[in-house]
């Protein structure tokens, strides 16, 4: 069901996959809300109550129904930290002013590298809440995977750094970006790149690395991360706007083109519901692997399949971040 350009509701994207929910939600949340608070992230009961309304932990256990307790925690702990981070960069105060700062980024950036590279161990004492949660869910994680996974992970998020690096150049220039310019980065600074590589972890898939290479597998992997990205635009842009904020796909369309809003939400969804046909096609053609090599591709493509279906059911039934829940 398309958006009609005379509404201003919330669009219903096209994303024509099952909805589904890992049953290990509630048990995986209660372990986030305690692991929060070892490591200080959030301070104030408010503040915390605040976010387990937004829910962050049934996100991926929408996007990751398979994952067991452990895997699920790990990527709950992930995802709430990254949504602590975010929020912190967005609203600008005295206390997180340092956070914008491009050279504090970079020097933080570093030592997350650090981390991811050289798997060096930060502490709550030395090395502050943020860098020492990272070091705890890298231990966690690297249990469960190989250096292989490791290293591509490592890079992704590497990407993820630099786009954010680019964002904050743009905020200190007080220049928006090109359309183009900004879906170029948009999956990246978002994080979408790097949680289509907990896909594996998550689901128990064991992708050889010929095939996570191909071209058809990595044009898959950026459509779903490019939808996910495009739709969170489409949930958020209110609330983006509340605050201040136009970098935005729906508010870049409206003032780059000079759309009216309504035409700048459904030119949006269109190129939103774009790449989701996209994606359907490509993978009704799949490369030949060999059986066995084709079931373990066959489960990948679904996995992020559900990852998209994941993000607008969450965003739609569960979040109060936006507003609909």
């Amino acid at each position: 069901m398309a958006l009609t350009k005379n509404s201003m509701s919330y669009p219903a994207l096209y994303c024509p996959f099952p909805t589904r929910l890992n049953p290990l939600a509630v048990q995986a949340d209660a372990h986030t809300a305690q692991w929060v608070k070892t490591f200080n992230l959030i301070t104030s009961d408010a503040v915390m109550d605040h976010y387990r309304q937004q829910k962050f932990t049934w996100m991926v256990a929408r996007m990751f129904p398979n994952a067991d307790l452990e895997a699920l925690c790990i990527a709950a702990d992930l995802n709430t930290l990254l949504f602590v981070l975010d929020d912190q960069y967005d609203v600008a105060t005295a206390d997180t002013e340092a956070v914008r700062n491009k050279a504090n980024f970079e020097m933080f950036l570093e030592q997350v590298r650090r981390i991811l590279v050289l798997h060096e161990r930060k502490t709550l004492p030395q090395h502050g809440p943020a860098l020492a949660a990272i070091s705890n869910f890298w231990e966690r994680i690297c249990r469960r995977s190989t250096p292989a996974w490791q290293q591509r992970f490592a890079e992704s998020m590497k990407r993820a750094f630099v786009a954010n690096l680019w964002r904050i150049e743009l905020v200190k220039q007080n220049r928006m970006p090109a359309v183009e310019e900004y879906m170029q980065f948009r999956q990246e600074f978002g994080g979408a790149n790097f949680f289509a590589d907990l896909v594996e972890i998550m689901e128990g898939i064991q992708l050889p690395e010929e095939m996570r290479w191909h071209s058809t597998v990595q044009t898959l992997i950026t459509l779903c991360s490019d939808t996910i990205c495009y739709a969170n635009d489409l949930f958020s842009y209110k609330k983006e706007l509340e605050q201040g904020d136009e970098m935005n796909l729906v508010m870049l369309l409206k003032n780059h083109e000079g759309l009216p809003l309504e035409d700048a939400v459904f030119k949006a969804t269109q190129i939103h519901d774009g790449k989701v046909k996209e994606f359907i096609q490509l993978a009704a053609h799949l490369p030949a692997f060999g059986d066995a090599a084709n079931r373990e591709l066959l489960r990948f493509v679904n996995a992020l399949a559900t990852m998209m279906r994941g993000n607008i059911d969450w965003s739609r039934m569960d979040t109060a971040r936006y507003r609909m829940a």
